[in-house]
């Protein structure tokens, strides 16, 4: 089989790492001959490239996963540039696989247009899944339909892989997020409220462990700063070191962790699936959606709490006094989730079998 995979290839971890880990279920359940790939954002799906391309060299086309659900000002309310009338010109089975709906919580949400191409790709699509944070209460508030909820692909990177990092001193990870700021923090007065607030636990947490800023996106570079200047033992990690075409290497760093805090959900997925307790900093619906979903609500905070100092600090003490049962239930959680993941595959085969 031949698998053309579309996704969104920023080459950041989030984007890269759940790349990955699509590249593992296929090789898993499928069996490939090729896997190759484009750009989501970015690859217009017109007639000339449906006839040329999609349809006579390959044999299943895969979008996602990723938080394509997203994106008003796209030309179809979504990340998928595709004419609604083109989507029957497909003749190969394709899936929509583990996406996640991204809209913040104070955006409207879907425009017309968006719902319309939506219900159109469900309709055609041999499989339309969410991934687990959630998405499927927003997708079904907005479309009114219900669609499948599978573990989000990122929790998938380590099939088959090895990790390793030359570091061997106890440390902590932080990733913060900064881009969009104008949703993540809704005014500069929240947004200086939150660096104050956040110093204050970096402080506390270079008494003991080295603490490493891990920016995902060039945004996050100028935060991660505010936060870690001047404190020792804190550092900001070289951005261009660890993405692009070095992604993967960083991700030992989140599997040998004492802990995570996590303000995107991959800065989250990443080391849950690698077995490290993670703090989720909840700036969107879909951080504090993913932490019930996996009945880790109990680690979970707001990035607008008041005294996120002292929240954020009760939740460190929470992990360092249940670490190895926090360690516990993430190996039960990931072994379940690829039970989930094996039977959405297996319907999968299925469908674009009789396709």
């Amino acid at each position: 089989m031949k698998i053309l995979h579309t996704y969104c290839l920023n080459h950041n971890l989030g984007d890269y790492m759940l790349g990955i880990g699509v590249k593992n279920l296929l090789r898993r359940y499928l069996d490939p001959q090729l896997i190759a790939e484009t750009n989501l954002q970015g690859t217009v799906f017109n007639e000339y490239y449906i006839e040329n391309v999609v349809n006579k060299k390959y044999d299943l086309l895969v979008i996602g996963g990723g938080g394509v659900i997203h994106g008003a000002h796209w030309p179809n309310g979504w990340f998928w540039l595709i004419d609604e009338k083109n989507i029957s010109k497909i003749k190969i089975p394709f899936i929509v696989y583990g996406v996640g709906y991204n809209y913040f919580s104070d955006e409207e949400g879907i425009p017309p247009v968006g719902r319309s191409h939506l219900a159109q790709t469900i309709k055609s699509a041999a499989h339309f899944s969410v991934r687990n944070d959630g998405s499927a209460e927003r997708v079904a508030d907005q479309l009114g339909v219900v669609v499948p909820e599978i573990p989000d692909p990122g929790f998938h990177i380590g099939m088959d892989r090895t990790f390793t990092i030359p570091n061997t001193e106890r440390f902590v990870i932080i990733q913060v997020a900064n881009d969009k700021p104008e949703h993540r923090f809704l005014s500069l007065a929240a947004r200086d409220s939150f660096v104050n607030e956040f110093r204050k636990v970096v402080i506390k947490l270079a008494g003991r462990y080295k603490v490493i800023f891990a920016p995902h996106v060039l945004e996050d570079i100028e935060l991660s700063h505010k936060l870690s200047d001047g404190i020792a033992n804190a550092e900001v990690w070289p951005f261009s070191s660890y993405a692009f075409d070095r992604t993967f290497d960083c991700v030992g760093h989140y599997q040998n962790a004492e802990f995570v805090i996590a303000m995107r959900g991959h800065g989250q997925i990443i080391p849950l699936s690698l077995g490290t307790p993670v703090i989720s900093v909840e700036n969107h619906p879909k951080h504090g959606g993913l932490m019930r979903k996996l009945g880790l609500e109990d680690y979970n905070v707001l990035a607008s709490e008041r005294e996120l100092a002292k929240e954020l600090l009760a939740k460190v003490n929470l992990i360092e006094t249940r670490a190895l049962e926090y360690r516990s239930r993430l190996k039960n959680l990931n072994e379940e989730m690829l039970k989930k993941s094996e039977a959405a595959w297996q319907d999968i085969k299925g469908r674009i079998s009789s396709s």
